[in-house]
Parts: C-alpha cells; structure tokens; sequence
C-alpha cells in the first residue's frame, strides 16, 4: 500500500489515561472483594463450627461469640470499602481527553487527513485503469478499420479460388487484429471483458496468479486520440 497507516495518536493517549484510571479503579475493588472474601470465610467458619457443635454434642458458645463478634466487625470493614469505592469511582476525574474529544477529533481531523492522502492515490490508479481499458477498445477499432478491408479482399480471392477449382476449399481470412488472443480470449474486446471478469472474481477472493501489485500510476503516455 503507498499510503503509510497513521497513528491516532489521541486515541492512544486516550487510552493510557484510561488504563491508569482502570489500575486505580482495581485497587479498590480488589480491597473490597478481599474484605467481601473474609467475610464469607468468617460466615462458613460460624456455620461449620455451629453444625459441629451440634452433631457432637459440645459448647461452642465462646468460640461461636468471637467468630460472631468478627463477622460484626469485618461487616463494617466491608462497608467501609464498599463506600471507599464508590466515593471513589465518583470522585476519580475524567482525564485530559474525553471520549467526545476522541470521536470529534477522528470525524473532524483524521478522517480528513488520511483521505486527502488516499483519494488522489487511488483516483489517479481509477482513472488510469479507464483509460487503458478504452485505449485497448480504441486499439480494437483501429484495427478493424485498418485490416478490415484487407481481410474483406483476402476473402474475395479465397472464395475465387475455390469456384475456380484451384483450391479444395475456402481458406478462412482471419481479421489480424480481431483474431489476437489476449488475456486468454479472442480479441481486444475479449480480453477486455475478461479483465472485468478477473476484477470481479478478486473482490470475492480469486486473485489472479499472475497479478502485480502497482504501489504508484507509471507515467502515462499520451496518445492523439
């Protein structure tokens, strides 16, 4: 490809900031899923110890008041850092570049930018394939303006021959120009459609085995037509 990709650059710097907000946002909700784990951890030890009690026929009631007294007390520990995350997440500002920053920079100045670069290029590639495509159909009318006649003789004399016994049969005039196998078929205007045929099947996939990629148009050559 001729055009060199870009970077927008907003959009990773958009993205950084993101990722530092992000990594500070993780902090506390890993403190707080830590505290919500301990308490879990306190709550199952409360029932074991309860069930074991039961099943066994012992006194767990001192034991049972001090788990009970720190799932109280890892209960607050929970609130506190659910709080401390949600104070936070409200209070951690937005960043230098807001996503509407982002979104107007890319409508209004890269969009633009890359295709002020990108539309010359292929334009230019467009118009030239035009051109050769109708220079060959151009070349094609020549042709059979030029040897046309020719042929059209070649063919009067073959048929005479034949009437007059020299030959055992006609021999067939072929048009020079009209007859030139191109792109694998009869004439300009064959291969022509054969071009188009080609292009058609690459946007589904099929690339020509013999295709060069063309980076830049080459110099083109005028003609008087």
């Amino acid at each position: 490809m001729t055009i060199k990709p870009h970077e927008f650059k907003l959009l990773q710097d958009y993205r950084e900031e993101g990722a530092e907000r992000a990594a500070k946002h993780q902090q506390y909700q890993a403190d707080l899923e830590s505290a919500r784990a301990r308490l879990r951890e306190l709550q199952t030890q409360y029932e074991y110890t309860f069930t074991e009690s039961i099943k066994h026929g012992t006194d767990a009631t001192a034991q049972l008041a001090k788990i009970d007294d720190d799932i109280t007390l890892q209960k607050e520990v929970v609130a506190r850092r659910e709080r401390d995350a949600r104070l936070a997440h409200a209070a951690m500002p937005e960043g230098k570049i807001s996503s509407v920053d982002v979104v107007n920079e890319y409508q209004n100045v890269f969009v633009p930018k890359v295709r002020a670069e990108y539309e010359p290029i292929v334009d230019a590639k467009l118009k030239m394939a035009r051109d050769l495509l109708i220079s060959c159909i151009i070349d094609h009318r020549d042709g059979e303006d030029a040897y046309g006649y020719l042929r059209e003789e070649i063919a009067e004399i073959s048929r005479a021959n034949r009437s007059q016994g020299k030959t055992s049969e006609i021999s067939p005039a072929e048009h020079p120009t009209s007859s030139a196998k191109v792109m694998g078929r009869q004439g300009a205007i064959g291969g022509v459609r054969e071009v188009i045929n080609q292009i058609s099947l690459f946007t589904n996939g099929h690339k020509p085995n013999d295709f060069v990629y063309i980076a830049e148009v080459p110099t083109k050559t005028k003609g008087a037509k």
